[in-house]
């Protein structure tokens, strides 16, 4: 496929990638571009208290976690542009009369069906604090369905022949019995907000509080999570997900993350000075394009960031940077990250309509950005984490469970590292 479709990046790199593993344990991933792009941690003076002697740092509040509005718009979370672009969309307004602590917690979990527009949600379930399940119904899209995914979504059509109840009534229903300052709880939540056609602005995402990747494009599974910390086996049902079981483990995963603190369940990068650190101290300068979130949070001292919403945008923005002399420069480009998440097998990614325009841009943009290199540049192209394909099978003792997952963990950090000097 690359032969084909990226003849400028074969002949760029015509003795091929060296294989390298990606920073991280036995059973973490951290991507090396999380790890290399990874900000000192902050130190307190103050908000600490004394405990047998031992100084600890109070921990942060629940609304700490909320996600920041740049990470939402970073990660394609719906915004209020949305609203006024996309036609069906609403705001979730909630019920002022229905009483609640300041920051409610409220996990949601979507099931979809494939139509021949994108997935539409097909069944919700949205779970309290106490953990009870306070709403769980099917929805009847208003698209045809042309694929249940009856071995995720559980969904078939038999059980949702009688069902009349529309989207427009569960969101309806939603803000009738949440209170206005609700906040969401949910893995990946910026899908199921898509499928709902709702926009909210209080999320946490366990996708996020459980990923040191700070913007890579590795996220842990909700099963993964579940197994890991709180030692309970979702998802392993021959009928599909349960959203229900998975808006719990989500509640169960937050309320953990703000028991433990904000370094529970983060990947150690093993980085004590990020990128930019180390080029300041060595009085050197650079340039990091990547979106929003990841450009600014990650970029101190020498390092200027430029954050960029798009490939296209990133890719002029460095080919018109690199005559400012500095010393590094670094562009994330994303254009295969939305087909990855879209394929669930190896051979769906082969053989997605769009991977071939996919490879195609990347590789007239890397032809672009060596063509503006100046001589004697180090040009270095990274692939990324590797895929794994397969649904493990989270069965046997303890120790068969981590040594499978240790398997899993070894062949996602491999990856591919292509290098050339520009004569």
């Amino acid at each position: 496929t690359m032969s084909m479709n990226m003849p400028n990046f074969t002949a760029l790199f015509p003795n091929g990638p060296i294989e390298i593993q990606n920073p991280g344990s036995e059973l973490y991933v951290t991507p090396a571009g999380s790890a290399v792009l990874e900000k000192e941690p902050k130190k307190r003076s103050n908000d600490s208290h004394s405990k047998n002697g031992k100084e600890e740092q109070a921990l942060p509040p629940v609304q700490d976690y909320i996600l920041l509005p740049d990470y939402m718009l970073a990660h394609e979370y719906p915004s209020q542009d949305t609203l006024s672009r996309e036609p069906g969309w609403r705001r979730f307004t909630g019920n002022i009369m229905v009483k609640a602590k300041e920051y409610p917690l409220y996990a949601i979990d979507c099931e979809m069906c494939k139509t021949a527009e994108g997935s539409e949600v097909t069944q919700i379930a949205i779970v309290d604090e106490c953990l009870n399940c306070i709403y769980k119904t099917y929805i009847k899209p208003a698209i045809p369905i042309i694929d249940y995914v009856t071995a995720y979504s559980g969904i078939t059509a038999e059980i949702l022949k009688d069902v009349t109840t529309t989207l427009a009534d569960v969101v309806k229903h939603m803000n009738n019995i949440l209170p206005t300052q609700a906040v969401f709880v949910g893995h990946s939540l910026e899908n199921d907000l898509k499928a709902l056609k709702l926009y909210h602005d209080k999320v946490i995402d366990t996708a996020t509080i459980f990923s040191s990747g700070k913007g890579g494009s590795f996220k842990p599974g909700l099963r993964f999570l579940a197994m890991k910390f709180l030692r309970a086996k979702i998802q392993d049902s021959a009928s599909g997900h349960d959203p229900g079981e998975d808006a719990m483990t989500c509640m169960r995963l937050v309320k953990l993350k703000v028991k433990r603190g904000p370094k529970f369940g983060m990947t150690p990068t093993g980085n004590e000075n990020s990128l930019s650190v180390y080029l300041t101290k060595q009085s050197k300068t650079g340039v990091f394009i990547d979106k929003p979130i990841v450009a600014q949070q990650h970029c101190r001292g020498l390092a200027q960031a430029l954050p960029a919403t798009s490939d296209a945008e990133g890719l002029d923005t460095l080919i018109r940077r690199l005559s400012s002399k500095s010393e590094f420069y670094w562009f994330h480009m994303y254009k295969l990250e939305p087909i990855y998440r879209a394929c669930s097998t190896i051979h769906d990614m082969i053989n997605n309509p769009q991977l071939a325009d996919a490879l195609k841009y990347i590789d007239e943009s890397i032809q672009k950005i060596y063509a503006a290199l100046p001589a004697d540049t180090l040009f270095v192209v990274y692939s990324g984490c590797s895929g794994y394909w397969k649904k493990p099978e989270f069965n046997g003792s303890d120790e068969a469970i981590k040594k499978m997952m240790a398997n899993i963990v070894a062949q996602v950090r491999r990856g591919l590292l292509f290098l050339k000097v520009k004569n």
